[in-house]
């Protein structure tokens, strides 16, 4: 239940993790590539995980 709990959290640190590997390989400066498929990998695993530990009917 743990999973479902914090799946928005652990998709936010999955967004932010890839804006920062983006800045890194783009030479310090921001990268909206990067960023915008941070947004959708963590949106994804958000989703995956609160489906996935659903409660039981």
């Amino acid at each position: 239940m743990r999973a479902r709990r914090f799946a928005l959290v652990y998709g936010l640190v999955v967004c932010t993790l890839f804006c920062a590997l983006g800045y890194e390989f783009n030479d310090d400066r921001p990268s909206v590539t990067w960023g915008l498929a941070g947004c959708v990998a963590g949106t994804v695993l958000a989703v995956i995980l609160r489906r996935r530990t659903a409660p039981e009917r």
